[in-house]
């Protein structure tokens, strides 16, 4: 049995698999919370995103400028987050082909991560971001964020999404083919309890 343990233990180490507190940004609920985003002024996305019970839907006339944050938060320490998640799915009309989320700190540091628009499937769908290192930016010292399409440009392509959590991990999320072989050493490591148990 304690070599079992000892077997699943380091296995989930060597994958890279950490314990930790995520950062939700945002849950896009009715009602924003302080420390949420909102549409920003002097962007396309003012008027035209649509606040849903649980999500929000960009449309209209919105690009793919990043119309969507909050600036002047607290200062908050993002430095042990491996991962940006998102959950979301692509509408019809988007033009957009990529996602961005960019953070910026006490100093007017930022620094900017995409992901294509491709990775999100029909349908509601989590992706991951890496975070591989902060670059030109004090990850300690983080104040404010931004989502759209990463052009910056008020008259880009259409950005057409439909939003329901952005957060920070300190956690990798595994790849699936990873995930497979997480499952795999858990379920062995049952077997091997589960017969060694009946054994006795």
């Amino acid at each position: 049995m304690k070599k079992s343990i000892l077997f699943l233990s380091l296995s989930l180490a060597l994958l890279g698999v950490k314990a930790g507190a995520q950062i939700v940004l945002d849950d896009f609920t009715a009602g924003t919370q302080d420390g949420e985003g909102a549409a920003l002024l002097g962007t396309s996305w003012v008027g035209q995103v649509t606040q849903n019970a649980t999500t929000i839907t960009i449309g209209g006339t919105a690009h793919d400028d990043n119309g969507w944050g909050v600036n002047n938060l607290p200062i908050f320490d993002a430095s042990a987050m491996q991962s940006i998640t998102i959950t979301g799915e692509v509408d019809p009309g988007n033009q957009a082909t990529s996602f961005n989320v960019q953070f910026f700190d006490a100093s007017f540091g930022s620094q900017a991560f995409s992901i294509s628009s491709s990775a999100f499937s029909t349908g509601m769908t989590t992706v991951t971001i890496p975070i591989d290192a902060w670059v030109g930016i004090d990850p300690t010292q983080l104040d404010g964020w931004t989502i759209g399409g990463g052009d910056f440009v008020s008259n880009g392509p259409d950005f057409r999404m439909t939003l329901d959590q952005l957060s920070l991990s300190p956690t990798a999320i595994p790849e699936p083919g990873i995930a497979a072989v997480l499952a795999g050493i858990v379920a062995l490591g049952f077997a091997i309890w589960h017969r060694r148990s009946t054994q006795r």
